[in-house]
């Protein structure tokens, strides 16, 4: 990645199957426990989609790591902050992305940045989600 971002750099996009193993582990280093994020039958009960459901930070978290292994270095990550707007099921494909819509005079750029499932539901919305980082 060039150290100088340009209006319209997009980050190349990654898919992650989210597993039942994935969540797990997830939530051992995270702490969240949740038993929406591993118990079959609370999920059921309590899910907005009836069954096991990822972390909405584990979301983030992937989005985080490719803007920084785009980047090259985690410490020009400035900010990120997201809105979550559907739920992710265990065993679902998710595919997180983002584009720099704005070049700051401050050396920064502002990436709109993304997640959404195989079918398009929108997990992290890029119309209110956003990365500042170092150019």
């Amino acid at each position: 990645m060039s150290a100088e971002l340009q209006l319209g750099d997009r980050l190349p996009e990654r898919s992650v199957s989210l597993d039942q193993a994935a969540l797990i582990r997830y939530a051992g280093v995270s702490g969240d426990v949740n038993p929406l994020h591993w118990d079959q039958q609370f999920a059921e009960s309590f899910s907005p989609t009836g069954g096991v459901i990822a972390h909405g930070m584990l979301s983030m978290g992937l989005l985080s790591a490719l803007l920084t292994d785009w980047l090259g270095d985690a410490g020009r990550v400035r900010s990120m902050s997201c809105q979550f707007r559907a739920a992710c099921p265990v065993g679902a494909s998710v595919t997180v992305g983002g584009e720099v819509t704005a070049i700051g005079d401050d050396d920064t750029a502002t990436l709109a940045i993304w997640a959404r499932l195989d079918d398009g539901s929108k997990v992290i919305d890029q119309r209110t989600s956003r990365a500042v980082v170092t150019r």
